[in-house]
């Protein structure tokens, strides 16, 4: 079996880090980690992606990349633009036969906040670049470890005395385990089918937001007892204190989900696990 170049960018998030010891078991693939940190047993490149630099010191090694895979995300917006331009100026210079950008469920929303718009921009920058691509777009993710809760965790822990809700807290949502989302990364690496094709990852199963609020109270032990404000004072909230709630915050949360997973289930054999599953061995 030919054995696959990889580089990978955000390898020591969270996805990185289940992403590349997942494939490391997979034994047909040798993986480059471009990062600014090292990751003990794993060869990597070092470097700071918003700094073009990186581009020409890869040629030079003369190191043959078959695919890229992005999972790199900035708390900076504008630094997440430049970074991708950098990654797509790599893979034109050096000819990769694929790119596969892990975005998300945010850049599909009727109404969506920065994040998402940030996150659809990305997206279109890749399929504007001329390169062959999967692009690959989760909801809320969740697994031993996973940092995609820190939002709602900081909202469970910000207002003493009680948790609040919005509305009756009765919309659902469908998180995705972390390893349904490695698993369609690496189905989607050598996969003809997924070319210049787009996929949203959600979980098995829609769950009502309350029910996610409950059991993260209780992986956390908050015994705060759940307030259902009415929408009309949440949009006064959002109006007056943006920073706590935004309109965009409360559109989402109650928009129908968006979601179709019929293609990944067609080219990727995409069947996640349940959330009633998944979280028996936790959620964060």
């Amino acid at each position: 079996m030919k054995e696959i170049n990889l580089l990978i960018t955000g390898g020591t998030g969270f996805i990185g880090k289940n992403l590349i010891g997942f494939l490391k078991k997979r034994k047909k693939y040798k993986m480059s980690i471009l990062s600014r940190q090292s990751i003990r047993n794993y060869e990597c490149i070092h470097a700071d992606l918003i700094d073009r630099g990186f581009i020409e010191r890869i040629l030079k090694d003369g190191k043959r990349i078959d695919v890229v895979i992005h999972l790199a995300y900035s708390k900076d917006y504008q630094d997440n633009l430049e970074i991708t331009k950098n990654i797509l100026e790599f893979c034109h210079k050096s000819k990769i036969k694929k790119i596969i950008l892990l975005s998300s469920m945010s850049a599909k929303r009727s109404y969506p906040d920065d994040y998402g718009k940030n996150k659809a921009q990305i997206e279109k920058m890749v399929k504007n670049s001329g390169l062959n691509y999967t692009i690959l777009r989760p909801s809320i993710i969740y697994g031993k470890g996973s940092t995609s809760f820190n939002f709602m965790i900081g909202y469970l822990k910000r207002i003493p005395f009680f948790v609040p809700v919005i509305g009756s807290g009765k919309y659902k949502i469908s998180p995705v385990h972390i390893r349904d989302v490695i698993n369609v990364i690496e189905k989607s690496i050598d996969n003809k089918k997924t070319d210049k094709k787009e996929y949203d990852i959600v979980g098995g199963e829609e769950v009502y937001f309350v029910d996610l609020i409950n059991s993260l109270k209780k992986e956390l032990k908050i015994k705060k007892r759940n307030f259902y404000a009415p929408l009309f004072f949440c949009d006064i909230i959002a109006l007056f204190f943006p920073s706590i709630i935004s309109k965009e915050n409360i559109k989402n949360l109650t928009e129908s989900s968006l979601a179709d997973i019929e293609s990944a289930k067609r080219d990727l054999e995409y069947k996640p696990i349940k959330f009633h599953d998944g979280v028996k061995n936790g959620i964060i």
